[in-house]
């Protein structure tokens, strides 16, 4: 367990110590919520950083198909899992009918 000095504003301190039950309680109470605190933010940071690391990978193979004649049936492997009532097959054809009027 780390040890920190934490500065709180004194009129905060007195305000919310009536509705303690002492200061171990209050004490106790101001660790678990720093911990909550700490643990949400750090999560946070750790799951913007994977969402770009997705982001840049997404990208780059993006990119790997830009000009490749086969790139829209590759689509399916880089997009991920379509939703329930979806087929890579018929939005193929729905492009190729809107493309070239088949």
């Amino acid at each position: 367990m780390c040890t920190y000095n934490v500065r709180i504003d004194d009129a905060v301190m007195e305000r919310a110590k009536p509705h303690f039950g002492g200061a171990d309680a209050m004490q106790l109470w101001i660790e678990r919520q720093l911990q909550k605190m700490l643990m949400d933010y750090v999560w946070h940071l750790e799951h913007d950083k994977n969402k770009a690391l997705e982001k840049k990978e997404l990208f780059r193979r993006l990119e790997a198909i830009k000009g490749d004649s086969d790139g829209l049936f590759k689509l399916g492997g880089i997009l991920g899992k379509p939703e329930e009532n979806f087929s890579w097959e018929q939005l193929r054809d729905d492009v190729v009918r809107e493309k070239y009027g088949i």
